[in-house]
């Protein structure tokens, strides 16, 4: 059965997995993280934020079994 806690930080007291999880991630994803605080309530939910902010700054496009970065912006 999932355990929920009303925030992140009520999570690291009864999870200490959830916080060397945490502890382990990059700083720039640690912060994203830690903005969204309130609506981490599970490790499942820590794991999916993770995997969110681990994700690529911007989109790579598939076209014919070949990935794409999307065009430059022109100033």
């Amino acid at each position: 059965m999932r355990a929920y806690y009303r925030d992140l930080y009520v999570l690291f007291r009864h999870n200490s997995r959830a916080q060397e999880y945490f502890d382990h991630l990059p700083a720039h994803v640690q912060d994203r993280i830690s903005a969204q605080y309130r609506q981490i309530d599970s490790m499942d939910q820590l794991e999916r934020f993770a995997a969110r902010y681990h994700a690529p700054l911007f989109p790579l496009e598939g076209i014919g079994g070949q990935t794409f970065l999307p065009p430059p912006v022109q100033p």
